[in-house]
C-alpha cells in the first residue's frame, strides 16, 4: 500500500488503505434494509407468507439468480463498514435458465453454483420476487425484479425523458367538483365541521431509512446508512442493531 501511494496512483484512498488492514470484527444478521428495500435471509423467509429473499446481481453479460442466506457486516479501523449479501446462488447454465417467448425468465431452483463465491455487496443486488412456473413445475421459478413503492431515482426529477409528456394529462374543467368555500359552506349548513386547508401542497422529502408501520415488528433487523463499509463474532439473532 505505501507503494501504491508513493507512485501517486490513482487508484490509492484512505478506504482502500483500511480495507487492507484485518476487519476488527464482524457481525451477522438475518435481515437487513437496504435503500428502502427489505432483505430477510431464505431461512426466515420460509416461515413467512410474503416473500423478501429473492436477490439479483448484475454480471458481465449475464446475472446471477438466487436467495439471501445471511447479511455480514465488517467493521474495519475507524469505523468504516463494508455490508456483505451472503446468497445461495443458482446455476447460470443454458439447462438451468429459460426465456420464454413473452420474455420471462424462468429459473431453476433446485441447482446451484458458485459455492466458493457466495458474497456480494448489499447494495449491488435487486430484490427478486420468484413465482411458480406452471409451464415447467418442479422447481422453476419466474424471477420478477421487484420495483419498490415510493422510493424515486432524484437523478430523473425534472429531466425530461424523450417519449413522455411534459405535463400529466388533464381535462379543461372540472365537472361536478365544488370549490373548498362551497364544501365548507355545505357542511357548516348540515352541522358537520369539516376541516379544508387552503395552503399549497407541499413536497415532502422522505428518509427511505426512517421506520414505519411496516417495520414496527419485533424481529431483528438491520438498516444500512449511505454504505461506506469493525471482528467479533456475534451469533446472536435477537438483538437490534443501529447503524
Amino acid at each position: 500500500m505505501d507503494m501504491i501511494k508513493s507512485d501517486d496512483n490513482p487508484n490509492w484512498s484512505h478506504e482502500l488503505l483500511l480495507l487492507a488492514m484485518q476487519p476488527q470484527r464482524a457481525r451477522v444478521y438475518p435481515t437487513c434494509t437496504v435503500n428502502g428495500v427489505k432483505f430477510v435471509s431464505e431461512e426466515r423467509d420460509s416461515r413467512r407468507r410474503t416473500q423478501n429473499s429473492g436477490v439479483m446481481a448484475l454480471g458481465h453479460g449475464l446475472d446471477y439468480y438466487g436467495v439471501l442466506h445471511s447479511v455480514v457486516e465488517l467493521v474495519y479501523a475507524e469505523g468504516m463498514k463494508v455490508h456483505l449479501f451472503k446468497c445461495r446462488w443458482f446455476d447460470t447454465d443454458a439447462q438451468s435458465m429459460k426465456m420464454d417467448q413473452y420474455g420471462n425468465l424462468s429459473v431453476n431452483t433446485a441447482t446451484s453454483a458458485y459455492e466458493d463465491d457466495p458474497f456480494v455487496f448489499a447494495t449491488s443486488v435487486k430484490q427478486v420476487f420468484y413465482l411458480d412456473d406452471l409451464a415447467r413445475g418442479d422447481a422453476w421459478k419466474i424471477a420478477n425484479i421487484v420495483h419498490p413503492r415510493n422510493i424515486y431515482r432524484a437523478a430523473t426529477l425534472g429531466v425530461t425523458i424523450p417519449g413522455l409528456e411534459a405535463d400529466a394529462y388533464q381535462e379543461p374543467n372540472a365537472v361536478g367538483i365544488h370549490d373548498v368555500a362551497t364544501v365548507r359552506e355545505n357542511n357548516v349548513k348540515h352541522g358537520r365541521v369539516l376541516r379544508i386547508r387552503d395552503e399549497d401542497s407541499t413536497f415532502i422529502d422522505v428518509d427511505p431509512n426512517e421506520e414505519t408501520d411496516d417495520d414496527s415488528d419485533d424481529e431483528l433487523r438491520h438498516r444500512l446508512p449511505d454504505i461506506n463499509s469493525d471482528t467479533e463474532e456475534d451469533s446472536s439473532d435477537d438483538s437490534d442493531y443501529e447503524p
